[in-house]
C-alpha cells in the first residue's frame, strides 16, 4: 500500500516537473516572442532603423543588445544602445539593462552615470511596467552651440500593454548654458496616458514645471506651469481641448503677472492630418538641406489646405490675466472659425507665399469678447477710456472692436 503511494506520489512530482519545465519553456519562447514583435515594429517606423545583436536565449536567461538608429537633426542619426538581462519565469518574465546615446560619433550621456532600465513582462495577459532611472550629470562641448548641459536626475515609467500605455516624468532641474546667457528649468512632472492604434489615438497629459527662468539680455521667469491637454484623433476628426497657467510672471526679478487659457480645437480633418504628418516625416527623415526646405514647404500646400476643409474652430472657453503691477483683471472669452469651403482655389498659392497667407486671413470669422479691459487699452484702440468691454469681432478678415474699425 505504501510502495503504491510513493510510486503515485513519485509520478505526480514527475508530471509537475515536467509540466513546470514545460511551462518555463514556454514563457522563456513567449518572452522571446515579445522582443522579435517589439523589435519589428520599431523597425517599421518611417526612418528607424532596429535590430538586436549578441542574442543567447535560455529557459531561465536570455541576453542581447537592441540597436536603434533615430532621425535626427543635421542628417546624422541618434543612435541608442540597450543591452539586456532577461530573467524568466512561468508567469512573467523580469528585464534590466543599460542605456547608451551617441549622436555624429559622440556620447550624449556621460559615462559615469548611464541611465539604467527593468522591466516586467506578464506572460498570460501581455501587459508590461518599466522604470528608467538616470543620476545628475554635466556635459560639455556635446551639442552645438551649448557651453555645457546639466542635466538633473530623474525617472520615467511606464505601464500597460499593447494600445493603452500610462507613463509618469520626473526630473530634478536642468540648465543650459549658452556663452553668456542661461536657461534654467525647474522641477518637470509630466503624467499622460495614450490608448488608440496607427491609425486612431486618445492621448491625454498633465504637466507641471516648477520654474522656467532666462538670465540673458532680458531676464525673466516663470513660476509654477501647469498644463492638461486631451488629443483626440478619430476616423473623421480630430480634436483638442488644454487649459494651463502661470503663477507668476517676472522680468527682471519683478512680478508683474500672473495667468490663465482654457481653448479647443475642433473640426481638424483626420484623414488630411494623418496625411500631413505621414509626408512631413517623411521629409524629415529624407535630410533636406536649409535651401530645399522653402521647395519641400511649397508641395505640402495642398495637404495642408485638406487639414482645414472642414472649418476649423478655435474656442477661447476663458483667458484670464491678472497684474497688480499694470492695474490689470481682464478675461476673454469667443470663438474664430477658418472657412474652408473651395480649398482648390487656396491650394493655387504655395504656403511659402506672403498671399496665401493674405487669402487665409480673408477666410476668418468670430468673435471675442475682453472683460474689463485696461484704460490704457481702451485709449489705444480709440476709445474712451471707462469702456471695460470689448468685443472684437473678425469679418471676412476684416476686424472690428466695439463695431468700429480697428487698425493693428
Amino acid at each position: 500500500m505504501h510502495k503504491k503511494r510513493w510510486i503515485g506520489g513519485s509520478g505526480l512530482l514527475l508530471l509537475l516537473g515536467i509540466g513546470w519545465c514545460a511551462s518555463q519553456a514556454w514563457s522563456s519562447h513567449v518572452g522571446e516572442q515579445a522582443l522579435a514583435r517589439l523589435t519589428a515594429r520599431l523597425d517599421a517606423r518611417q526612418g528607424w532603423q532596429a535590430e538586436r545583436h549578441e542574442v543567447e536565449q535560455g529557459w531561465w536567461h536570455s541576453s542581447g543588445v537592441l540597436h536603434l538608429a533615430i532621425p535626427a537633426p543635421g542628417g546624422s542619426p541618434l543612435r541608442i544602445s540597450l543591452p539586456y538581462r532577461v530573467r524568466h519565469g512561468v508567469l512573467s518574465s523580469h528585464l534590466n539593462g543599460e542605456v547608451d546615446v551617441t549622436h555624429a560619433g559622440k556620447a550624449l550621456l556621460a559615462a559615469d552615470a548611464a541611465p539604467t532600465w527593468q522591466a516586467t513582462y506578464r506572460t498570460l495577459s501581455g501587459a508590461m511596467q518599466g522604470r528608467l532611472e538616470w543620476s545628475a550629470f554635466t556635459s560639455r562641448g556635446v551639442l552645438p552651440k551649448l557651453a555645457s548641459l546639466e542635466v538633473g536626475a530623474g525617472e520615467l515609467a511606464l505601464r500597460g500593454h499593447a494600445g493603452d500605455v500610462r507613463y509618469h516624468l520626473r526630473s530634478a532641474p536642468w540648465r543650459v548654458s549658452l556663452d553668456e546667457a542661461s536657461l534654467e528649468l525647474g522641477a518637470l512632472d509630466v503624467e499622460g496616458r495614450h490608448r488608440g492604434t496607427q491609425r486612431t489615438f486618445h492621448h491625454s497629459m498633465d504637466f507641471s514645471l516648477a520654474s522656467l527662468t532666462w538670465q540673458g539680455g532680458a531676464p525673466f521667469s516663470l513660476h509654477l506651469l501647469d498644463y492638461a491637454a486631451d488629443m483626440r484623433l478619430g476616423d473623421d476628426t480630430f480634436r483638442y481641448h488644454g487649459e494651463g497657467g502661470v503663477e507668476e510672471i517676472a522680468v527682471a526679478g519683478q512680478s508683474v503677472a500672473t495667468g490663465r487659457v482654457s481653448l479647443g480645437l475642433e473640426r481638424i480633418d483626420a484623414d488630411a492630418l494623418r496625411a500631413l504628418v505621414k509626408r512631413m516625416h517623411e521629409n524629415s527623415v529624407s535630410g533636406a538641406k536649409a535651401a530645399d526646405v522653402a521647395s519641400r514647404w511649397a508641395r505640402l500646400t495642398p495637404l495642408i489646405v485638406d487639414v482645414l476643409r472642414d472649418s476649423p474652430r478655435l474656442t477661447l472657453e476663458t483667458l484670464k490675466v491678472t497684474s497688480q503691477a499694470f492695474g490689470v483683471d481682464s478675461r476673454a472669452f469667443g470663438e474664430l472659425t477658418l472657412d474652408g469651403d473651395d480649398s482648390a482655389s487656396l491650394a493655387a498659392t504655395p504656403v511659402t507665399s506672403p498671399a496665401f497667407w493674405r487669402h487665409l486671413q480673408q477666410r476668418l470669422q468670430g468673435r471675442v469678447t475682453l472683460v474689463d479691459a485696461p484704460a490704457l487699452l481702451a485709449l489705444y484702440l480709440g476709445l474712451a477710456p471707462e469702456t471695460t468691454r470689448l468685443v472684437f469681432r473678425v469679418d471676412a478678415g476684416q476686424w472690428r472692436v466695439n463695431e468700429q474699425a480697428l487698425r493693428w
